[in-house]
């Protein structure tokens, strides 16, 4: 029997149902981390309401998530095999997903904030920690799962928002195309080597693409059905994008000229679009408001850390302005000016993890090789709004942003869309399908060979299997966990430490710790300077409540001998010596007890 869309049209394979249906579910989950972060800000994190509540809303997303996905196999070859893959790869990022937090972002604030909220039981400002005043919505999901020592849990939720982003891919191409040219894309999409990364971690960036997606196709759907129910989800799906992280700021900035420009067919009086555009927009910020409330009431500025010229703010903010992308490149990289100007395809072809150079992150050249072909046969205007939201995106984030893959995410579902259709195009001409079947398997091969690579750096099965411990694992992935197990241990809970060259990973100290704004040790810099003996070091130190130091030791005396004249220098040295006892050190980082 035909299935009909929330409008009533025809709807053979029920893909536009399914759309529908993800952007409600993404609504109900931002809802409800929304209404746990209001709890929190109440004081009741501890409440078992709150909680209970939160990961009920998870466990439907989980349960409808994996129903839809083993509703969608399919008779067709390429289909099934897509299928069959989607599922191998999914088992892979389960098994990624369990072992420890061990990445950067993790432990200085996906994770670490809310373990702080979690220990004090309600949601409070974090003056030096400037990621605490970004929007949270994911993380708020991560606070009970910290609270309950279940810290690998995180991970898997970050995994389910690229399940339902690619969903959402499949929805889509299924509702244009076909079920078999669905599960292509979500093949795609599952499969890039950054999804695969970012699905073993708990980070924020798929929940960002999976509203920006989600809003974006459902505009494009609005224009074919202008149900008030599609503008409505749009923008509030949009308005999660933008309690999410900064960058959804960038992806309702687009959406709203998209929104002007997508009217339905027919057309539209000039007030009657202008309306549209309020509906969208009211809803967006309803969906935003808690967090611009929030901020407003710790700092008196909306928008915090941003826009400091306007609402103000500025003295919280500590450190150097910095440079823009081009200049910092051209210092850091030496990159000539060409190459600054390839960037936005640099991006898709050079990428390599953990290298800020080659932009942190690895995507695939199948998304672009085959774009010129992409905008053949029907459905043109959706293309083209679909390649202007992705390449204005890329060109933003590419030269406002540091450049980071994961920052990149929201245009890969509209170019993995992009790429079906050029598949599409090309097998309907093409007198010889081998050819076209070989390339595209050979690139897809790309992400197998970083899927195996990446597996074998993280290392999971001795951790899963239980011949190795947690600490081991640890103690291999992080040079500072011996030293933070030390502390933990052996220090009184009344202890303050100060983190100084520990990349701000603080998530594994469960002592009160503190760390500077700024890249650079500001705090102890302008102690030295101002100080005039080893004990007006030592008094300004306690001022601030500080008890022990924790340092990576190299890196500290380096920066220190760089940056102080001589006898400053001399003054660090006679403190160390009468003022600091070492407890402990191990890789490389050292415990030290102020003493006085």
């Amino acid at each position: 029997m035909a299935q009909t869309t929330v409008d009533g049209t025809l709807d053979p394979l029920g893909c536009a149902r399914l759309l529908y249906r993800l952007c409600l579910l993404g609504c109900v989950l931002g809802g409800s981390a929304t209404l746990y972060q209001i709890s929190g800000l109440l004081g009741y994190l501890n409440d078992p309401g709150p909680n209970v509540l939160l990961v009920a809303v998870l466990l439907a997303a989980t349960g409808y998530s994996l129903a839809t996905f083993f509703a969608l196999q399919e008779t067709v070859l390429v289909g099934r095999l897509s299928w069959y893959l989607v599922l191998l790869i999914l088992i892979i990022d389960l098994v990624l997903g369990l072992v420890p937090p061990a990445t950067r972002d993790e432990l200085t604030h996906h994770l670490a904030i809310p373990r702080l909220y979690a220990d004090r039981g309600r949601i409070f400002e974090i003056s030096f920690a400037l990621p605490s005043y970004y929007p949270m919505l994911v993380d708020m999901f991560y606070i009970p799962f910290v609270r309950w020592e279940w810290d690998f849990v995180p991970k898997l939720v970050h995994g389910l928002f690229g399940v339902l982003t690619g969903l959402l891919v499949y929805s889509y191409l299924g509702l244009r195309l076909n079920k078999s040219y669905g599960l292509l894309g979500l093949l795609f999409f599952i499969s890039l080597p950054i999804i695969v990364r970012l699905s073993g971690q708990a980070y924020v960036d798929l929940g960002l693409v999976f509203y920006s997606t989600g809003a974006l196709l459902a505009l494009l759907l609005w224009k074919e059905n202008p149900s008030h129910r599609w503008l409505v989800v749009a923008g509030l799906m949009g308005g999660f994008a933008l309690a999410t992280k900064p960058n959804g700021i960038l992806v309702v900035l687009l959406l709203l000229p998209a929104l002007i420009l997508l009217q339905p067919d027919g057309g539209e009086a000039k007030h009657a679009t202008w309306a549209k555009v309020l509906v969208f927009g009211g809803c967006a910020f309803l969906a935003f408001s808690p967090w611009l409330v929030r901020n407003f009431a710790w700092t008196g500025n909306p928008v915090f850390p941003f826009f400091l010229h306007v609402f103000g703010g500025g003295e919280k903010v500590a450190g150097d302005p910095g440079l823009n992308l081009i200049a910092r490149r051209r210092l850091l990289y030496g990159e000539s000016w060409w190459a600054i100007a390839a960037l936005p395809l640099r991006v898709f072809f050079f990428g390599r993890d953990d290298q800020a150079e080659q932009f942190d992150g690895v995507l695939n050249p199948i998304l672009v090789v085959f774009l010129p072909w992409a905008f053949r046969g029907k459905w043109y205007e959706e293309k083209r709004l679909l390649f202007f939201f992705a390449l204005s995106y890329l060109l933003f984030a590419v030269f406002l942003t540091e450049l980071r893959i994961r920052y990149l995410l929201p245009i890969v579902p509209p170019l993995v869309i992009l790429l079906v259709y050029a598949l599409h195009n090309i097998y309907l001409r093409i007198a010889r399908p081998w050819v076209l079947i070989t390339l595209v398997a050979g690139l897809l091969g790309l992400n197998l060979i970083y899927m195996v690579s990446y597996f074998r750096r993280v290392s999971p099965l001795a951790y899963i299997v239980g011949k190795e411990s947690r600490e081991a694992y640890l103690t291999r992935a992080l040079g500072e966990y011996p030293v933070f197990q030390y502390i933990n241990q052996n220090l009184p809970a009344s202890a303050r430490i100060y983190l100084l060259f520990v990349g701000r990973r603080g998530y594994y100290c469960r002592r009160s710790y503190f760390y500077d704004g700024g890249e650079l040790p500001g705090v102890l810099l302008q102690t030295l300077k101002t100080a005039e003996d080893p004990s007006g070091v030592e008094k300004q130190l306690k001022e601030r409540n500080l008890t022990h130091l924790v340092a990576r030791e190299e890196l500290l005396q380096r920066f220190l001998t760089d940056n102080l004249p001589p006898h400053k220098l001399g003054l660090w040295q006679a403190f160390k010596e009468r003022g600091l006892r070492e407890l402990y050190h191990a890789h490389g980082y050292f415990l030290y007890q102020i003493d006085g």
